[in-house]
């Protein structure tokens, strides 16, 4: 008996009265843009938003199908999104059990849109599910750990400079807690060398953040190498890095003990 691959799913029609009113929604909350054909390319599944007049303006049970997209920064979603003035169904909040971020809004035509970060948490219990173990490193936490000769000097870099106060001090470190993640900056007599980047801090708009951290003393680098350039601090990377979009615009400045620091923000993939 031959084998007959499973069918793709290559794409969801969400039919509306008002299917220009409802993609510009989608479009600005998302930051995609509709293809020749009308699609929105969410991930792998294409998002057709088309005109239908035997539907209700609105969706009369929004709960019987619910897009859900993953997102890279829900937070992050989630704040582009009030600015947006949506309307939360259920508000962004963290899952334990799940080891995920969820929160639902209602679009226009009152369809039910839930975000979902899935975090290492997630990844690390779908691991031990379905192999019984947590071998390697698959079920541990990471944090950015930083070299400071003069960890005083430090202290009042990042507290000057980034505004960041260590929400912990012990004798020979100091841990910051910035969003969902964390750093620490240790005492060492050594000095990193500050050929690469050894930390970076994602932003929704790297203008508006140089420009914020300029104004409070912090100096930017500037490249000019094969394949990587700054203008006014800034530079165009190329290539699907990070995995976030099809690339970033990055800038990279260095704290007061040589660590070299880089801001980055994901280019929308098309």
């Amino acid at each position: 008996m031959s084998h007959t691959p499973a069918p793709v799913l290559g794409s969801l029609l969400l039919a509306s009265t008002d299917p220009d009113r409802l993609r510009d929604w989608y479009e600005r909350a998302f930051g995609v843009t509709a293809d020749g054909d009308g699609f929105l390319r969410l991930g792998g599944v294409g998002l057709l938003i088309d005109h239908r007049q035997d539907v209700a303006a609105r969706a009369p049970e929004p709960a019987r199908v619910i897009v859900n997209l993953h997102v890279g920064d829900a937070a992050a979603t989630a704040r582009h999104l009030d600015t947006l003035g949506v309307r939360w169904l259920a508000e962004l909040e963290y899952r334990e059990p799940a080891g995920a971020w969820f929160g639902t809004v209602i679009d226009p035509d009152g369809n039910y849109v839930q975000i979902i970060e899935l975090t290492d948490a997630y990844w690390a219990a779908r691991h031990r599910r379905f192999t019984g173990t947590a071998d390697g490193l698959v079920a541990v936490s990471v944090t950015t750990r930083l070299p400071a000769q003069d960890l005083e000097r430090a202290r009042q870099f990042y507290a000057g400079k980034l505004g960041l106060h260590p929400a912990e001090t012990r004798p020979g470190g100091l841990l910051y807690r910035i969003g969902a993640g964390s750093f620490a900056v240790y005492h060492s007599a050594g000095r990193p060398s500050g050929a690469h980047t050894q930390m970076s801090w994602q932003v929704e708009d790297i203008e508006t953040a140089v420009a914020a951290l300029r104004r409070r003393g912090v100096l930017f680098e500037e490249y000019d190498l094969p394949g990587l350039r700054t203008v006014d601090g800034i530079a165009e990377v190329t290539g699907n890095y990070p995995s976030l979009g099809a690339g970033e615009r990055a800038a990279w400045f260095r704290d007061s003990e040589g660590n070299l620091h880089a801001l980055g923000q994901p280019v929308t993939a098309r």
